[in-house]
């Protein structure tokens, strides 16, 4: 294991740097002047000595010189006349920084008189961005779980999103869809939603790079912030390593329980039971296979996971848990391989391939659970789920001369989602009414939905830069092509769910009011939605960019860049459904050495950022995928299957008693997408001063502004109906009819003939903003960030506060109060009366957040280190199911409103119903309903290093949440079921702080 003079020289060049992203995604530069009284025949050397690498430029007139494209590593730079040494230093280069090392020779002339060394700058002058870098060697000594969302969140400026969606981080106030992941180069980003990412172990990382705000042009397609890492590679030494990794259950403390009605009610959700063993191991070996020619880095991991935890119904915020599940996957089903090989062909032309494989398949059997009691019951089925698959890059990185260098790569990735029930015959069922558990409908099997399901992605890049004076000049293009593949069929052909509808209360329709609960009572009803279609379909998406960074004074370096993204997909009958070409988004920045003395900055940038379509749109709107709901009144229900017996269509015939979210046929881009529309965008500005106080302390203030300038997201109101267009909210918008044509009153009948899934010829009509009465799309969000950071030999401390506002009428992509997953088509913007009442402070506004993070060597084979968080809660609303207004050009026939029925302002007798202009309705608008509690965490571990004949080992145990602190970190902000029938299970919460546990680590190294 490395000693302290490699480690302080590791982490003083990674912890707390910002630093551009490069091209190849693993390379950085190393640049400086060289002062003497003669800078004739000087010549620069770098030499990476664990891989023999090594390259040479000339000094310039002015006495500059440059690498560009450089590995990650540890190179001795020296300074040469001849054959004579006249300056010698080492330094690191991380993971896309700049590394300056200047040198002073006095005055020297032709004969060596003395190895002179260099300054080397600890703060990058040519970066005009923000974010953090983490080195393997600092990973190692805190504790920080073993996923890269763990290494984001020490970042400032991002926070944990909401756990609805798994394992994501939000940056910058924006949603947990919009970001966008690499490793070596390759982009690993969840094409499907734009959810999490593709990952490697954690013992095949050797850096990361965590990007909050101000990318360069080079990169694109994410309004959030991006997640670089690079891998490790064979050296001229060869290596063996053996990690294992314990995690085991019975170091994990128990769960929490949540209760509705205040906590007096029935439990909702309830993780007393749920446990989390995992085991894995891995087996690596690095070294040459043609030294200083030919590097290899293999892996091998096999991983053992056994999770067992309970799981509500598919209408989950209304139902209680009702399910324990307990997935296992081991063996060759979990097995992990990964490896990296480059091959310096000849001097300054080097070709690199990465490839892994982390298919996972695992079996999940269901039974049903009483949360009252504790207790599993009957076995209901299983489920085999298959997720992973298989990812390969080639990249080729050429020195041309010594000003110009370009890389080439091509890449793809295969990635399964496919979830397949072994009871294809019981329907889903859940039953939301308030009766006791025994009287409710059953659930026979696991219920759910079936079919095909993965994606593809095929990815083309290539750059060029080029030195010249004293301008950086880079340009390039990057092409991606997403293919997905995914059908869904309901198991059982249906998914039904009881109810009960106040009386008086409604239920809306696609055109107006569906049907009223006029019996006098509260009436039982039970809704069958059936969601099936789907098929084969993709998105392409192409980008260039040019960026100049120019060197205007010594002191002065100005960044200017700019890009242009084209996104167009196509649906599963290969006709196109959106072509975007956006504007031309600029990139700017600079970096001013305030000084003149390499010890402090200012700098700022501005820069505007686009957001593709996610694949999931084209499933939702081009795939073929009928959704329909029907609701039904009936006689009983099947005591097996769950099914209603004596169902009888509310308004006689299904026709009738039905709405439509989407329809069968595909339509195409003349009807989805409007003419005017511009694609999903964000502005940023960031202003920033970093400073060094003295030789162990820097310290860094900034200050970020970011706002939604276009926000793209689908109207599904009677004007676009039977389809969902994409538009800009607020804006007059113009798109073609297919058969359906709405007047503001009523539907033409006479054209209903022409819908074909075509659009019309001659239909294109233009909505003006005061007709579609959308409000306009508006974001925000604002902070400032203090930084500081400590490193001395045996000390290394992070402290970060971050201030931080996030307001406006809608988050972004998807929307975190009600977990929906659907990138770019939430429910936001759908119906006018969604939006009344969404302005308010958004899911991710977490106003105050300090992190502080650091290690400390005890002794020099024994290290503590501390990981902790204190962050203020998130904002709570309260959902209702009805509107003051059932007008179909305001309110369709779902979604989540601000409006809670309260009362009837006439006087009824008998059977009378409540007239729409007479209910009473309390407004809650977003936000105003409390936030949830601050969150502290704090995760300890301890590391001791020693060595066997010759065999370095290391031991290592982390405890995270040593407090065991579990303060709800989102609750049920649906506050009713229908239209005046209160949510008993509203407040309750959803999730909390993960419960104490523990990892136990060896890792032997040869």
């Amino acid at each position: 294991m490395t000693r302290k003079s490699l480690i302080a020289l590791t982490i003083g060049a990674t912890l707390g740097l910002s630093s551009p992203v490069f091209a190849a995604g693993s390379t950085s530069s190393i640049t400086g002047v060289v002062e003497s009284n003669n800078s004739t025949d000087l010549t620069v050397t770098a030499v990476n000595p664990e891989t023999g690498f090594s390259r040479t430029v000339s000094v310039a007139n002015d006495g500059s010189y440059r690498f560009a494209k450089m590995e990650t590593g540890t190179y001795t730079i020296t300074i040469k006349r001849g054959d004579s040494v006249l300056a010698e230093d080492s330094l690191r280069v991380t993971l896309g920084s700049n590394k300056q090392a200047d040198f002073n020779l006095g005055a020297m002339n032709a004969e060596r008189i003395e190895v002179t060394g260099a300054r080397i700058s600890v703060i990058d002058l040519s970066s005009t961005d923000s974010g953090l870098v983490l080195g393997e060697a600092e990973i190692d000594r805190m504790p920080i779980a073993r996923n890269i969302t763990a290494v984001a969140l020490l970042a400032p400026g991002v926070v944990q999103g909401d756990s609805g969606f798994g394992n994501v981080a939000s940056f910058g106030g924006a949603s947990v869809a919009e970001n966008a992941c690499y490793i070596n180069g390759l982009e690993v980003t969840d094409t499907r939603q734009g959810l999490g990412c593709g990952a490697v172990p954690f013992e095949m990382y050797k850096e990361f790079q965590v990007k909050t705000g101000g990318f360069s042009s080079e990169f694109g397609r994410a309004t959030g912030g991006l997640i670089n890492a690079v891998t490790k590679s064979g050296t001229n030494d060869w290596q063996f390593d053996f990690t294992a990794n314990w995690s085991p259950s019975s170091l994990q403390e128990e769960g929490s329980v949540s209760r509705g009605l205040g906590g007096t009610g029935d439990i909702f959700r309830d993780t007393r039971n749920d446990e989390d063993e995992e085991w894995d191991y891995s087996i690596s070996a690095a070294g040459p296979i043609i030294k200083d020619k030919l590097f290899i880095y293999a892996l091998v991991n096999p991983r053992s996971v056994s999770k067992d935890f309970t799981y509500g119904a598919v209408y989950d915020e209304y139902a209680g848990v009702d399910q324990m599940r307990y997935r296992e996957s081991d063996g060759t089903d979990n097995l992990f391989w990964g490896t990296k090989i480059d091959w310096d062909i000849v001097e300054g032309h080097r070709l690199s391939y990465f490839a892994y494989s982390d298919q996972n398949d695992a079996i999940e059997d269901v039974y049903g659970y009483d949360a009252e009691n504790e207790t599993v019951g009957e076995y209901q089925g299983s489920y085999l789920r298959k997720r992973g698959g298989e990812a390969q890059s080639l990249t080729y990185t050429g020195y041309i001369t010594d000003d110009l260098s370009v890389s080439a790569m091509w890449g793809e990735i295969e990635t399964q989602y496919e979830t397949t029930p072994t009871n294809l015959d019981c329907p889903t069922v859940t039953d939301q009414r308030t009766i006791p558990a025994a009287d409710k409908a059953p659930q026979c099997g696991p219920g759910g939905s079936y079919g095909d399901n993965f994606d593809e992605n095929t990815q083309y890049r290539f750059d060029v830069e080029y030195y010249i004076g004293d301008h950086v000049i880079k340009a390039g293009i990057d092409k991606q092509d997403r293919a997905t593949t995914r059908v869904t069929q309901p198991v059982g052909g249906h998914s039904y769910r009881y109810f009960s509808l106040a009386s008086g209360s409604n239920i809306q329709g696609d055109i107006g009011s569906l049907y009223t609960n006029s019996t006098g009572s509260e009436q039982d009803l039970v809704s069958d939605r059936i969601f099936d279609g789907g098929g084969s379909f993709e998105s392409e998406l192409t980008a260039y960019y040019i960026e100049d960074k120019w060197q205007v004074t010594s002191n002065l370096m100005l960044s200017i860049g700019l890009r242009k993204d084209l996104f167009e997909g196509a649906g599963t009958t290969g006709k196109t459904l959106f072509d975007f070409d956006t504007d031309i988004a600029p990139r700017l920045g600079f970096s001013w050495d305030v000084n003149g003395d390499g010890d402090s900055k200012l700098y700022g940038n501005y820069g505007r950022y686009y957001l593709p379509i996610a694949n999931n749109t084209i499933y939702r709107a081009a795939s073929g995928v009928s959704d329909t709901t029907t609701y039904y009144t009936f006689d009983d229900i099947d005591p097996v299957t769950g099914a209603p017996i004596g169902a009888t269509p509310v308004n006689g015939s299904v026709a009738n008693s039905q709405t439509a979210s989407s329809v069968s046929a595909v339509p195409t881009q003349d009807t989805f997408q409007a003419q005017e529309a511009d694609p999903f965008s964000r502005d940023e500005y960031i202003l920033g001063y970093q400073f060094t106080v003295n030789d162990q302390l820097t310290a860094e203030i900034t200050g970020t502004y970011r706002e939604v300038t276009s926000a793209l997201d689908d109207y599904c109101g009677i004007y676009a109906y039977p389809y969902c267009v994409m538009l800009n909210p607020g804006s007059d918008m113009s798109w073609y009819k297919d058969g359906y044509y709405w007047d503001g009153s009523s539907l033409d009948a006479d054209k209903l003939a022409l819908f074909d899934g075509v659009a019309d010829e001659g239909s294109l009509t233009t909505h003006s903003a005061e007709t579609l009465q959308l409000p306009e799309g508006k974001n925000e969000y604002t902070s400032l960030q203090l930084k500081l950071n400590y490193i001395e030999d045996s000390y290394r401390l992070n402290f970060q506060y971050t201030w931080a506002r996030s307001v406006g009428n809608f988050e972004g992509a998807v929307k975190s109060d009600i977990d929906q997953a659907d990138a770019g088509i939430t429910q936001d913007f759908d119906f006018p009366a969604l939006m009344d009442g969404a302005d308010g402070y958004q899911p991710n506004d977490r106003r105050h957040t300090f992190k502080l993070y650091g290690s400390y060597d005890v002794t020099e084979d024994f290290i503590v280190g501390f990981n902790s968080s204190l962050q203020s809660g998130r904002p709570l609303s309260a959902f209702g199911q009805g509107y003051p207004d059932d007008d179909a050009n305001v309110y369709g026939s779902y979604g989540d409103t601000y409006y809670i029925l309260t009362g009837c302002s006439a006087t009824l007798t008998g059977d009378e119903v409540c007239a729409q202009e007479d209910k009473e309705y309390r407004y809650s608008p977003r936000g105003s309903v409390g936030r949830t509690p601050w969150i502290f965490n704090l995760d300890v571990s301890a590391a001791y290093m020693f060595s066997y004949q010759e065999v370095d080992m290391r031991l290592s145990f982390n405890i995270f949440n040593v407090l065991n602190s579990q303060e709800s970190t989102s609750t049920n902000e649906h506050y009713e079921i229908e239209e005046g029938t209160t949510n008993p299970l509203y407040g309750a919460a959803y999730s909390w702080q993960a419960p104490r546990s523990v990892r136990l680590s060896f890792e032997a190294r040869y």
